[in-house]
């Protein structure tokens, strides 16, 4: 049986296959947090060159500061809501019993400011 096994060659092909893939993904793991790096720097880059031309095209027109923070939660909002309901009831004559009629007229309008402020401004 011994004899056997020495004299198959394929055998040791599956463990190496088995061994590269262990290498391969274990690269591309490590390899992650700079792929990440990476993107998270073109972002950045992207917003800073946003950022540039924004500022040279307002130059002159704009006299506050633009902040390059952005944070949703130092939002300060203000909303005012308003409704107004008219319901009308009709009973009419016809058919056995009369015709049920039910108009429904409903009006809902909503104002909302929200201003984002820098984070040296949050309260």
């Amino acid at each position: 049986m011994l004899r056997y096994l020495k004299t198959n060659n394929a055998q040791a092909v599956m463990g190496e296959y088995v061994l590269v893939l262990f290498v391969v993904v274990g690269m591309v793991t490590a390899m992650t947090i700079y792929f990440k790096r990476a993107v998270q720097a073109r972002i950045v880059g992207a917003r800073d060159k946003m950022f540039n031309i924004v500022l040279n095209r307002t130059a002159g027109y704009y006299t506050g500061s633009i902040y390059r923070e952005y944070e949703p939660y130092y939002a300060n909002t203000e909303s005012s809501a308003a409704r107004s309901e008219d319901t009308r009831t009709e009973l009419l004559p016809g058919a056995t019993t009369g015709i049920f009629r039910k108009t429904l007229d409903e009006v809902t309008a909503v104002q909302t400011r929200s201003e984002t402020a820098p984070p040296k401004d949050a309260k």
